[in-house]
């Protein structure tokens, strides 16, 4: 990836990984595979701009490829890919020259690069110790506290989305809300064993 802008192939998708995040891809569309084989071939990186049910986002996920981790008789594979970077996407067109797959002008985003936040750590430390029945002292940096979370792809996108402050704040409300949740289902396993 060369300069702030790029065109390259593009698989939308209901997905929004943030830096480092993976995960497995089922591909099956001819188009989609020729951009799978065209990427092993080039050892190049493709977009994924989120889809969700009712829209198609301008922001998405620089994604390179791990690993062919399967490859069906059919054709079909199965692909894990790693975010390395976030985009903004500036053109998509919907069949790339000489190509069956989609493409599009992507701007690079900087990293989510949220700061140190005390409030934000204790939170995590306290909801990890209340999942894990374990006092760790151990320092969570923010991207342990969001795969803590586990994050739905809409909670990501909107997190990246928003400013310093209200990433904090969002995040904070996330863990105050998760640790309730898991505390109520603990009272109820407890009440559970009780009769």
């Amino acid at each position: 990836m060369n300069g702030n802008y790029n065109i390259m192939g593009m698989f939308p998708l209901r997905l929004f990984l943030l830096h480092q995040e993976r995960t497995t891809l089922h591909v099956n569309e001819p188009k989609f595979l020729q951009l799978i084989n065209d990427c092993v071939e080039n050892e190049s990186y493709f977009g994924i701009p989120f889809q969700s049910k009712t829209k198609f986002h301008e922001h998405g996920s620089i994604v390179k490829i791990v690993a062919i981790v399967k490859k069906y008789n059919n054709g079909e594979l199965d692909v894990l890919v790693e975010c390395v970077q976030n985009f903004k996407l500036v053109s998509f067109e919907a069949k790339k020259e000489n190509r069956l797959y989609p493409s599009g002008v992507v701007q690079f985003l900087n990293p989510l690069a949220i700061e140190h936040n005390d409030k934000l750590i204790e939170c995590a430390l306290d909801y990890n110790k209340l999942l894990f029945s374990q006092s760790e002292d151990e320092d969570l940096d923010i991207g342990k506290v969001i795969s803590l979370l586990s994050l739905k792809d809409e909670e990501k996108l909107k997190l990246f989305r928003y400013n310093p402050l209200k990433q904090i704040q969002f995040l904070i409300h996330k863990l105050k809300y998760m640790s309730i949740l898991v505390h109520k289902e603990k009272l109820v396993e407890h009440q559970y064993h009780l009769n």
